[in-house]
């Protein structure tokens, strides 16, 4: 007998159903090969929860070929108080959401108004679950390990000062606001540039490596992928292949801030840097400035201390080099006045003494003169009475001369006294190391001059050369 042979239906040969009669033959087949609820592995698509408290889901297996096989399933209203009693028990680790691997346990059905094979779904094993996440997670981690992209973005320099920041995670999101009121908070200028993405579900991994090449791409100093907590399969995106890799290739630091588990996902394994919440995650930020801050801070205070103590000790050098100047230029004045008082006295000596030479040089020739004159009177007496005629005529005007060339020596030697010519309203002027100024080249702009007069001295700056 065929497997939907119907009595009622006959034996005739090439037998013609009606839909409701292949209907009811397939539902009976069903029933009668499949007696016992079965275990189905596969991963959830389209899962659904409508108002009437069901549960509707695809599971789904991508063969090596290529092909895809699908099985509907329903989830009724009263067996999900022991479905969720047994996730509940498994900790929370594991929830019923798109792209999650499940193995579940159910009856199959032929659904007869929608002509549709259905397993009704009556329990779960969260173990399954949890035990392909973990062997897919290790195998991957391996494969990372193997190309060296564990320690890819470790070895990546973050920024002393990040303050422009990319934002990876789902707009609107407890995530976001947790980690943007963080930043707020701080008072730090920080620059957010938000990229979108779901953080769960089939469609997550590929958004999730869109927004982290979308945020590098954007010239920010870090990059910061975050997301709240939730169960294992929640949190199954950062586990992805194609996130760790994204991630780990990625040129500018990537933090994570991915859940609150104790577990590390992939994503958190191959980050610049991991932290456990969105918070902690934006907390590492405003630390990082803050410490930046701080080094500078301390920086400046040290560049003060320095430049106090060095001015300080340039003060006491300078006051000590002024009053060195001071004594030097006080000395440079008295050697000054003594070698004008020298001067002044060997002036006056030399007219001294020039007048005493020519007093005596007067009474030698006064003297020369009386012998020759008694020497001629002895010899020719008539010569003597015309040379005393013509001596009478020209001593007067010789006597005249010699006092006149007395008179111009005397002029002279007055002349040359300095205390006389300063009386007379010129000036002896002086550099202040006490060389006398002769020409307008012996000094420049800025030096101090002493201009000696005859009641006192004056000093004098001198602004223009020219």
């Amino acid at each position: 007998m065929s497997l939907f042979d119907d009595p009622a239906v006959g034996t005739a040969p090439d037998p013609t159903y009606s839909v409701g009669e292949l209907s009811d033959a397939i539902g009976r087949a069903v029933r009668a090969h499949f007696r016992d609820e079965v275990w189905v592995r596969g991963e959830i698509h389209d899962l659904s929860r409508p108002p009437s408290g069901h549960v509707y889901l695809t599971l789904v297996e991508e063969r090596p070929d290529g092909s895809r096989a699908q099985l509907a399933v329903m989830l009724s209203a009263a067996n999900k108080v022991a479905v969720n009693r047994s996730l509940k028990l498994a900790g929370g680790a594991v929830r019923m959401v798109d792209g999650t691997e499940v193995r579940i346990r159910g009856r199959l059905d032929w659904y007869g108004p929608r002509g549709q094979l259905q397993l009704r779904m009556t329990a779960i094993d969260p173990a399954y679950t949890l035990g392909q996440l973990e062997v897919a997670r290790a195998q991957l981690l391996a494969r990372l390990r193997a190309e060296g992209l564990l320690e890819r973005q470790a070895a990546l320099e973050l920024a002393p000062v990040p303050l422009r920041v990319g934002l990876v995670t789902s707009r609107g999101s407890a995530a976001e606001a947790d980690f943007l009121d963080e930043l707020r908070r701080s008072g730090v200028a920080f620059h957010v540039l938000s990229v979108d993405v779901r953080v769960q579900g089939v469609g997550a991994p590929r958004s999730i490596a869109r927004g982290v090449a979308s945020a590098a791409a954007r010239a920010c100093d870090v990059i910061a992928v975050v997301r709240g907590g939730g169960a294992r399969t929640d949190l199954a995106a950062f586990d992805d292949e194609l996130v760790a890799r994204t991630i780990a290739r990625c040129p500018v630091p990537v933090l994570t801030g991915v859940g609150h588990e104790i577990d590390r996902s992939v994503a958190d394994e191959v980050a610049h840097r991991a932290e456990k919440t969105p918070t902690a995650c934006a907390q590492l930020l405003v630390a990082r400035v803050r410490e930046h801050l701080a080094r500078l801070e301390g920086a400046w205070r040290v560049i003060a201390r320095l430049a106090v103590r060095d001015l300080a000790s340039h003060d006491a050098a300078l006051r000590s080099h002024a009053r060195r100047a001071a004594r030097g230029a006080t000395t440079c004045l008295a050697d000054a006045n003594r070698h004008l008082a020298g001067t002044a006295e060997r002036v006056r000596r030399a007219g001294v003494a020039a007048t005493a030479r020519a007093e005596q040089r007067l009474g030698r020739d006064l003297g020369r003169l009386g012998g020759a004159a008694r020497v001629q009177l002895r010899d020719a007496t008539t010569t003597v009475t015309g040379a005393e005629r013509r001596l009478s005529q020209r001593a007067p005007r010789v006597l005249v001369e010699a006092e006149r060339h007395l008179a111009a020596l005397d002029a002279r030697v007055r002349a040359l006294d300095p205390q006389r010519a300063l009386a007379r309203g010129w000036s002896i002027t002086t550099t202040a190391d006490g060389r006398v100024v002769r020409s307008r080249h012996d000094v420049a702009p800025g030096d101090r001059l002493v201009t000696r007069l005859a009641d006192g001295e004056v000093r004098s700056t001198v602004d223009d050369d020219a």
